[in-house]
């Protein structure tokens, strides 16, 4: 027996009548639809406007629908997802698609009667709406197009369980800012635009514009479509320049007042999440908002003041926070700036800062205790980095001396990235406002000083340096004087004082090796070992050196073990021990190989021993492309080391035929730093040459159509010698003729 799904007759269903019980019953809910007494939705919603980008997301989805009878589209408020959805269900070719909008309902009750309209059924006495919807759908092929579900997750996912338990032809697409949790569902989250967000901006302003103004505003709005779309209208009156600047302001700035929707402005759309969360999520989420650069669950909870993963997991199912690859999470911004102004609505603003300073400062408080950091405590500087940045500049305050300690720390960072002047200007302003006997200030000396190194201020280095020695010493600090003894010898090595720059070293490992810095004593040893070599000094270089390596590989951070490794190559290569100098600069190189610049020197060793090993022209190519970046990058090589790539070009010059020398420079100098790096790495670098440089200058006249007595000539040596040379060339090369021998010389 069948149910009317008009009157709600049971009646025996027919092939011609398998929904209604009369043809009566089929006109009347005919007359209701084309009355407008149903709220049924026949057709997907209808834009305007243009629908742009997303392709590669749409080829995705596509795919999934295609294995995957529920798929929810999960992401922030204002990322595209309804508008994504209704695209994919038009492109998924479905016969009939029927949009549940879910949006403007309040109670759990309206969800099914939401489905029940979509479809077309009604209430009848004695049935409950929700049997009547999955027998009305039990037989036709659907899908439903369920919009905006997160506000009423667990009754949605309720009736999306039935719907795909007993009807087998029913497909749900779904949008929410959380998963629904239900059986076999496919989650695609959705992030914000990339390069199609400035495509979207200049189709909805309906003009070009300050391209690099555009690509500004939609970098700092995440992509998200919404943010984009309100600036792009508002680009109608206020330029993108003008716009780019107030993005502070963007939730009072992104508006439409004109719009009807919860979607009017970026703020409503991100207060539309906010307002789902509970008292304990929503005091997490305002918290967070003064770390602008992302959190691991450490600092949450120090924030938070409490247990921290059950609300951080609802924050993030509800897209209000996203989790990165490397395991942090982050707020986007304009999801940010709100969560700000809740947390000023709350009077928290101040404990919440002074809370996240002093955890900061906890993280660089190592600098002022031990003798040198481990990998670990570094990387947690270069991940807090733009959250120092950001206390230094709006949390702490002006003559709070733990300025010291976020600007030092801010350096720091500055230094292994390669970029510090701005950086240094602002530690060496806070150092001269603070008091001499501020915490932090024997670590901010030391870095004021290996700031002065980097930019040539010698003497300026040296007293820094010998100031911070002289606090410590006054202190009793002597956990970090090896430290500080090897920033002194830094500076008087920057100077041109050799002599007392070797004393500090020893001083350095007497201190390190009185207070078992095992660590600290390798990297003053290596770098003592250097100074000897320079000074000519092989074998005590040796020593220290090759007592150094192995602490540093197993404790040391990846760029001081390739530092000491490429030491111990040089040590090798003035020992005359080809083969370990060209594995210490490869293994080197392979180290930094993603730092070109920290990878400059081990390339040149490389370039050093190939000349070594006979390989003039590889060698001429390598440190010829050194050389020509070293001088765009403005990274000077030590005088040593110039000195030494100097005479191997010099020699190399002198070996070679001003054709091979020429042809080598021009090679060297069409290399970037990636094709450097490659060549460089190639295994026969320090393999006996195939020819000598003798017979590749015969090859190459040889190859030009000279005869034997012209070759001779050519090079002022006897016929009989060139013959020689041509066979035994011929039979390296396993060729039989003289036309053989000329292609080879082509190809190679």
């Amino acid at each position: 027996m069948g149910t009317c799904a008009s009157c709600g007759t049971e009646y025996a269903p027919l092939p011609s009548r398998a929904r209604y019980c009369s043809n009566a019953c089929r006109q009347r809910a005919y007359r209701r639809r084309s009355a407008g007494t149903s709220t049924v939705v026949a057709e997907l919603p209808g834009y305007d406007d243009a629908f742009v980008g997303r392709e590669s997301e749409l080829a995705e989805l596509l795919s999934l629908l295609r294995k995957h009878r529920m798929l929810t589209l999960v992401g922030p408020a204002g990322v595209g997802k309804t508008r994504l959805a209704v695209e994919l269900a038009r492109r998924s070719r479905r016969t009939e698609v029927r949009t549940v909008e879910l949006g403007r309902l309040s109670r759990p009750e309206q969800v099914v009667q939401a489905f029940a309209e979509a479809v077309g059924v009604y209430q009848r006495a004695g049935v409950a709406l929700r049997t009547t919807v999955v027998h009305e759908l039990n037989n036709r092929r659907v899908m439903l197009l369920v919009d905006n579900c997160e506000h009423l997750v667990e009754e949605c996912c309720e009736v999306v369980d039935a719907l795909l338990s007993r009807c087998p032809h029913v497909q749900i697409l779904a949008t929410s800012r959380e998963a629904l949790r239900s059986i076999g569902e496919a989650v695609y989250p959705l992030h914000g635009m990339k390069a199609d967000a400035v495509k979207l901006f200049t189709e909805r302003a309906g003009a070009g514009g300050d391209r690099d103004a555009i690509e500004v505003i939609c970098a700092r709005l995440d992509g998200l479509p919404l943010a984009v779309e309100l600036a792009a209208k508002l680009s109608a009156s206020v330029s993108p320049r003008d716009i780019a600047d107030r993005l502070d302001d963007r939730l009072d700035l992104l508006n439409d007042a004109g719009e009807q929707t919860r979607h009017q402005s970026l703020r409503a759309a991100i207060a539309w999440s906010h307002d789902l969360l509970t008292g304990q999520e929503e005091e997490l989420f305002r918290r967070l908002a003064l770390l602008p650069g992302g959190f691991g669950l450490e600092i949450a909870g120090v924030v938070h003041g409490g247990p921290v993963i059950g609300p951080l997991t609802a924050l993030q199912a509800k897209s209000l926070v996203v989790r990165e690859n490397d395991g942090r999470f982050r707020m986007l911004e304009s999801v940010r700036l709100y969560a700000e102004e809740r947390l000023e609505e709350h009077g928290e603003r101040e404990v919440t800062a002074e809370r996240i300073i002093a955890w900061l400062c906890e993280k660089g408080e190592p600098g002022i205790s031990s003798s040198i950091l481990a990998p670990a405590q570094v990387q947690a500087q270069h991940q807090e980095y733009d959250n120092v940045a950001y206390a230094f500049a709006r949390l702490v305050a002006p003559r709070d001396e733990r300025r010291l300690m976020l600007a030092t720390m801010l350096l720091r960072v500055c230094f292994d990235r390669g970029y510090f002047t701005e950086a240094g200007a602002v530690l060496m302003q806070v150092l001269h406002q603070s008091p001499a006997d501020a915490r932090y200030r024997i670590l901010a000396l030391e870095y004021a000083s290996l700031l002065a190194v980097h930019e040539e201020r010698h003497d300026e280095a040296v007293r820094h340096a010998l100031e911070a020695v002289a606090a410590a010493e006054a202190g009793g600090q002597d956990l970090i004087m090896c430290r500080l003894h090897r920033t002194l010898a830094h500076a008087y090595d920057g100077a041109g004082d050799a002599s007392n720059a070797a004393k500090a070293l020893r001083r350095s490992i007497e201190y390190g090796a009185r207070n078992g810095n095992d660590v600290s004593v390798a990297v003053s040893s290596h770098n003592l070992g250097w100074r000897l070599l320079v000074d000519g000094d092989t074998e005590g270089a040796a020593d220290l050196v090759g007592g150094a390596l192995p602490v540093l590989r197993v404790h040391a951070r990846q760029d001081v073990v390739a530092v000491t490794i490429h030491t111990s190559g040089c040590i090798a290569l003035e020992q005359g021990d080809l083969a370990t100098a060209g594995a210490r600069f490869a293994e080197s190189a392979r180290m930094t190989a993603d730092t070109p610049r920290a990878a400059l020197e081990s390339i040149e060793g490389r370039g050093l021993v190939a000349m070594a090993s006979g390989r003039h022209e590889l060698g001429v190519r390598l440190l010829v492309a050194c050389q020509q970046m070293r001088t765009t990058w403005v990274v000077p090589s030590e005088p040593w080391w110039r000195r030494k790539t100097a005479a191997a070009l010099d020699l190399a010059r002198e070996s070679l035929s001003r054709a091979a020398f020429q042809r080598a420079l021009a090679a060297g100098r069409s290399m970037d730093a990636r094709h450097a790096l490659e060549t460089a790495l190639d295994e026969e670098i320090a393999g006996v040459p195939l020819l000598s440089d003798r017979q590749r200058m015969v090859v190459e006249l040889v190859a030009r159509g000279l005869t034997n007595a012209q070759v001779a000539a050519k090079l002022g040596i006897s016929h009989r010698t060139v013959e020689s040379h041509v066979h035994n060339v011929k039979t390296t090369l396993d060729l039989s003729s003289r036309a053989q021998l000329a292609a080879w010389a082509r190809s190679h």
